[in-house]
């Protein structure tokens, strides 16, 4: 982001005040369903615990929600990564060396006419056999996820 595109100071500002006004009426709104207990009302521990068994949700239904969860959080870019390489996306032209640095434009993939593998283009006219994969990694967000729901499933399986 240059200089010009930087949020002046009021601009922050507003925007702060903004996001701390969604999350207080969000907050506001939370409590008065009785989320978090001090208020009587729908959303309220006990009433969300007779909704669940109303529906035959258990313990052993929970248990296996937190494993469920944690391995889509550990596989999940696994998944994507396999589906991305099967369509040949992400995929950098690799002509060059790591001395004089290498070309790393996105390569288009053709089969070979012979029909027996194939062949990767990139935009400067480099045709080679063989392309660099970048792969999908996890964020923060994903690897905490991943973590919490391993935390609360060990938690509630010793407990």
């Amino acid at each position: 982001m240059n200089q010009t595109q930087r949020l002046r100071y009021a601009q922050r500002i507003k925007v702060g005040f903004g996001l701390n006004m969604i999350v207080m009426a969000m907050s506001l709104s939370l409590y008065y369903l009785g989320f978090f207990g001090g208020v009587e009302g729908p959303l309220a521990m006990p009433n969300i615990g007779r909704a669940l068994v109303g529906i035959g949700f258990t313990s052993v239904s929970f248990q296996a929600m937190l494993v469920i969860i944690f391995i889509i959080a550990l596989t999940w870019n696994w998944v994507l990564n396999f589906a991305t390489h099967l369509t040949g996306q992400r995929l950098t032209c690799t002509k060059g060396s790591p001395q004089e640095g290498f070309c790393g434009e996105l390569v288009q993939r053709d089969r070979v006419p012979s029909g027996q593998g194939w062949a990767y283009t990139c935009p400067h006219g480099h045709c080679r056999n063989d392309a660099h994969f970048h792969p999908i990694r996890k964020g923060k967000l994903a690897n905490s996820l991943l973590m919490a729901s391993l935390v609360a499933a060990l938690m509630f399986y010793f407990a």
